[in-house]
């Protein structure tokens, strides 16, 4: 019986370590793998170019690299229903030196998503982009907010993108309040209606994530390409290569955060997670309560994510 016993774990064990060394050996492929930016443009070949009346997405990014790491949804909705994505490059990292290398790679990678860019503080985004300009240099912080207010007034998004406010990183937190308070003086400016405003995270999760957006083998390699593009960044830390591993996690973790506790996972491999909320003039509005899973199959309709979040009377 004892035999058996350590036969059995043997075997069980054996099979186990596979599986991991098979995990491993993809990591270390996935390095050899060229990374960016490319010296061809890599344009999608299958994608056509939005409408003139097509949807319009912008996605606040802290750093170059953000658009493509937490850009499973902005990708979806550019690829299934069409919607012109401009990514909004809020700053370029605080190394001046690195600008000129990280605006090359971040032209790239837009490229390979078929996003729009945009800088709003030419040339090479806004500094100091923090809580302590926020509230230690007001009238720096009201120039920013002034000057990514106008840029919302030429993009007339109909959602925009921004990381939560608790993304640990502090150029990603700045990015939360920097994004809030130019979309809430161009609403207030403009008297639009309610905008939705999604929450992304990467650096922290988000306790109050209520969207889980599925994506297929084929999306996430999109953006896998992209975040590779950002060469310089991945040679010192091939986070590209593990981006498929988070998101993985991200369905263990949406499928009770979102979905519900002890609620069953979803039999999709990989997503990304959001918060949806609204913009009301200045005031974020928090959404109805409850949360959505949508499969990577699942028709893409951002009038239907929203219609399932917006408050009453909103």
């Amino acid at each position: 019986m004892a035999n058996e016993q350590s036969a059995a774990w043997t075997s069980r064990a054996a099979a186990w370590r596979q599986f991991v060394e098979d995990v491993e050996k993809t990591l270390v492929e996935g390095k050899g793998i060229p990374v960016g930016p490319s010296p061809l443009e890599l344009a999608p070949p299958d994608l056509p170019p939005p409408a003139q009346d097509a949807l319009s997405v912008v996605v606040c990014s802290p750093h170059p690299d953000d658009e493509a790491l937490i850009g499973a949804l902005p990708l979806r909705l550019r690829r299934e229903a069409g919607a012109r994505v401009t990514d909004c490059a809020i700053t370029f990292g605080s190394n001046l030196s690195q600008r000129a290398r990280r605006r090359k790679e971040l032209e790239s990678a837009c490229r390979v998503l078929g996003f729009d860019l945009v800088i709003p503080q030419r040339p090479a985004g806004f500094d100091n982009v923090n809580l302590k300009t926020r509230a230690g240099r007001p009238d720096e912080w009201a120039q920013k907010v002034e000057t990514l207010s106008q840029t919302f007034a030429k993009l007339q998004p109909d959602v925009v993108f921004a990381p939560h406010a608790e993304d640990w990183n502090t150029t990603h937190i700045g990015a939360h309040y920097l994004a809030v308070d130019a979309l809430g003086a161009y609403l207030e400016r403009t008297r639009r209606d309610p905008l939705p405003f999604v929450e992304t995270e990467f650096w922290h999760e988000n306790s109050q994530a209520d969207l889980m957006v599925g994506v297929s083998a084929e999306t996430e390699a999109i953006l896998v390409m992209a975040t590779a593009e950002h060469g310089g960044e991945v040679l010192r830390n091939p986070y590209h290569v593990r981006h498929p591993a988070r998101m993985i996690e991200n369905v263990r973790l949406g499928a009770e955060t979102v979905g519900g506790q002890g609620g069953p996972a979803p039999d999709f491999p990989f997503a990304e997670l959001y918060r949806v909320t609204f913009m009301k003039g200045r005031q974020q509005v928090a959404p109805r309560p409850g949360g959505r899973i949508i499969g990577p199959k699942e028709k893409i309709d951002l009038d239907a994510i929203l219609k399932a979040f917006r408050p009453e009377g909103l």
